[in-house]
């Protein structure tokens, strides 16, 4: 068990209250009624109590002393047959290190012989068993209790962080090295996740994009079958998870290495909202403060490049930013790509184009690990409407904006963890462009 995390969940509760807390771990699961076994990854909050990542475990913290009681899964011979050595409770007793170890047959009547006043189940799911056996259960306090110790990292979470971000770091540099027209997205997508697992990162904690060309500017974008032509961009959205703990980094890159004098523009105006959101992070600072600034700074790069134009306070009150920048500026990770806590009870999303799809509204503080991924698209789905938008048109330079829909989009994206003075980058990967090209062309 994860004995500093169990403390950090114990003291948001009554001292020495006679409850209990029960969280059951992940099942393995199938495709579609077939025996195909999707590969196994534990439910997350288990694995912040536990650190245990297999199938079939129960935990309790006993909020009354603090212990924790681990429910190991009583093995049948079969079970050994088919996927090897069965592990005694022995073994988790060295290894995760409980106060007390248990087998699952056991829980029933462990249970009922503690009499807690109360157990804190993380849902009705989880807590419709134990109703069964006549035992109290509460589910609207755990999953809060258990988001308000994750929003805050302790050091042996930001370590695992930092060792994402390394391993991460090198995969997106292979790619970078890598690429070159004629290649296949899924080409892209199979390097960086055999990098990723060369390294000993065998599970991805999220669906990654691997999109050239029109498709750069999808931001969920999944299918990969497109050939990368030369004289487009490449966006790459992709991270590793190790030990539990994911990272999250975006780049975009010219396919044939050379950033046009058009993609250079774009690219100039996302960077510098990129750095100027990440000098600014730091503890006191309102994640929607950073998003509109960070907005603010690529609608400042784009009338430059006089994609935009007129008077840069009317075109921010006008929210024409919502058209180049359709997301949020950043979210929590940690043992989730999009970790829990980004709005707080009483929080509610701002409703304003843009910014309402900010998955943070938090006022930030150390150790707090947070994305930071401004982004700058070229979407027709917005910009064809838009130009017919009598209030919106007189910004917009039409015959340059309908010269680019199918440009696709720019988007970068570091991690980082704030600190009392500041914030420190968990990402390296070249993001300059000089610095890519230099490795592009090398």
């Amino acid at each position: 068990m994860n004995r500093s995390h169990c403390q950090k969940l114990t003291r948001l509760f009554h001292s020495g209250e006679d409850a209990i807390v029960y969280i059951q771990g992940a099942q393995e699961t199938n495709r579609h009624e077939t025996d195909f076994v999707y590969p196994f990854r534990q439910e997350s909050n288990f694995w912040y109590l536990t650190g245990i990542n297999e199938p079939d475990f129960h935990f309790v913290l006993d909020l009354y002393d603090g212990t924790g009681h681990l429910f190991v899964p009583k093995r049948s011979v079969q079970y050994a047959v088919w996927h090897g050595i069965v592990r005694d409770a022995d073994y988790y007793t060295k290894s995760a290190k409980p106060d007390a170890i248990h087998y699952d047959d056991e829980l029933e009547s462990f249970l009922k012989a503690r009499k807690a006043s109360a157990i804190y189940c993380l849902n009705d799911d989880q807590a419709t068993p134990l109703k069964k056996w006549g035992l109290n259960t509460i589910t609207e306090s755990l999953k809060d209790a258990l988001t308000d110790c994750r929003v805050i990292k302790m050091d042996d979470e930001i370590e695992q962080l930092r060792k994402a971000g390394q391993a991460t770091s090198k995969a997106h540099i292979e790619v970078i090295k890598a690429i070159k027209p004629g290649m296949m997205e899924y080409e892209i997508k199979a390097l960086f996740e055999y990098h990723c697992i060369r390294q000993g990162m065998q599970q991805q904690p999220y669906n990654g994009i691997y999109a050239s060309g029109t498709n750069s500017a999808i931001l969920h974008y999944v299918e990969n079958t497109r050939q990368m032509l030369d004289g487009e961009l490449f966006l790459i959205d992709a991270g590793g998870e190790w030990n539990g703990y994911a990272h999250d980094v975006t780049r975009t890159y010219p396919v044939n290495g050379r950033f046009s004098e058009l993609q250079a523009g774009v690219y100039d105006a996302v960077l510098n909202a990129h750095l100027k959101s990440i000098d600014q992070a730091k503890p006191g600072v309102k994640m929607e403060d950073l998003h509109m600034m960070a907005a603010r700074t690529i609608m400042d790069g784009l009338q430059q490049m006089d994609i935009v134009r007129g008077d840069l306070d009317a075109m921010m009150d006008h929210n024409v930013f919502a058209l180049f920048f359709p997301h949020g500026l950043g979210h929590f990770i940690g043992l989730d790509t999009h970790d829990p806590g980004g709005y707080p009870k009483g929080v509610d999303r701002i409703q304003r184009p843009g910014i309402q799809y900010l998955r943070a509204r938090r006022t930030l503080e150390p150790g707090m690990v947070v994305t930071i991924e401004p982004g700058c698209y070229f979407i027709p789905a917005l910009l064809k409407p838009a130009l017919q938008d009598g209030m919106v048109k007189p910004y917009l330079n039409q015959t340059l904006l309908e010269s680019m829909f199918d440009f696709g989009g720019v988007r970068i994206e570091d991690d980082i963890v704030i600190t009392s003075e500041g914030n420190e980058n968990l990402t390296d990967i070249p993001k300059h462009r000089k610095d890519i090209e230099s490795l592009m062309q090398s």
